[in-house]
């Protein structure tokens, strides 16, 4: 066979040349390019954001690069999730669904609302959860023969616990907003959209969370068969104590103004009690027991 210099390469050599380097893309490199393009992404929106900071106007590439880098994602978790063995929802996987779940809402919110800032530090923990699925053999045994009601319930619970997580978030920046409305030199405050913004979007992510929640809760007593075995009761005691606190705080904002440090320390406490029910058990039985 003849180098390419010698133009001496048939048909037949380069149809083969080309269906080998397809086959090895297939079965060695193509699961990898979808997280490896999501994490330079995220990085590459990191880049941009720190870059312009200090301006909120639309750009082209602002909005088309977490389109992308979401798109990528999404592929992560797919395949995270919907694995040959079954189901998967190891604290890889959640974490994965959780990080995406929160660029997504920042990125529908960033239509309405000036949170483009906010991708500084969502785009870094959704870079690191796409590294996680690289590096991190998943310790949960897959489930099998999985209802798409059960399935739907798993979403709908996944999808508060990421509301809820962005709405405790953004509470202790509230916090350090308000205590330095007259330090304006503070880098970091510098970065957040304003106050009356992300007071708007906390209150937003509040009420989606506990509908959200309500939904979860409700469907796990309607369809769940296995509600009263021992390692389901933990979960379900926990995340109805959330749900309680979350009623008492939304009807003390409403009725008494509740804000501050009060909001604060009520949306932590109950979002606490959620992950000690969810993703603390989960640690434990994949990763110590």
């Amino acid at each position: 066979m003849g180098t390419f210099r010698d133009g001496h390469f048939g048909f037949d050599t380069r149809l083969g040349i080309l269906q080998a380097a397809v086959l090895i893309c297939d079965t060695a490199r193509m699961p990898m390019i979808p997280p490896i393009a999501a994490i330079a992404l995220y990085v590459a929106g990191f880049y941009l954001r720190w870059q312009h900071r200090g301006d909120n106007s639309p750009r082209a590439l602002a909005v088309l690069l977490p389109i992308a880098a979401l798109t990528l994602h999404a592929l992560v978790c797919w395949g995270l999730v919907f694995s040959p063995q079954g189901i998967n929802l190891s604290v890889v996987a959640v974490s994965n669904l959780v990080a995406m779940v929160l660029v997504l809402v920042v990125t529908i919110a960033n239509i309405r609302l000036p949170v483009e800032n906010l991708y500084i530090f969502l785009f870094p923990i959704a870079g690191l959860a796409v590294l996680a699925a690289l590096l991190v053999k998943p310790g949960a045994t897959p489930l099998q023969h999985v209802t798409p009601i059960v399935l739907g319930h798993i979403f709908v619970s996944l999808a508060a616990y990421s509301a809820l997580m962005m709405a405790a978030v953004q509470s202790v920046m509230l916090v350090f907003q308000e205590r330095h409305l007259r330090s304006p030199d503070k880098p970091v405050l510098q970065i957040l959209p304003p106050l009356e913004t992300m007071e708007r979007l906390l209150l937003a992510m509040l009420w989606i969370g506990f509908v959200l929640l309500s939904a979860s809760i409700f469907s796990g007593y309607l369809f769940l068969d296995d509600i009263l075995e021992n390692q389901v009761m933990h979960h379900i005691v926990l995340t109805s104590l959330s749900w309680c606190v979350y009623v008492f705080f939304l009807t003390g904002r409403y009725l008494f103004g509740w804000r501050g440090l009060t909001a604060v320390r009520w949306t932590l406490v109950a979002f606490s009690l959620l992950v000690l029910g969810y993703l603390g058990s989960k640690l434990v039985v994949e990763y110590l027991l």
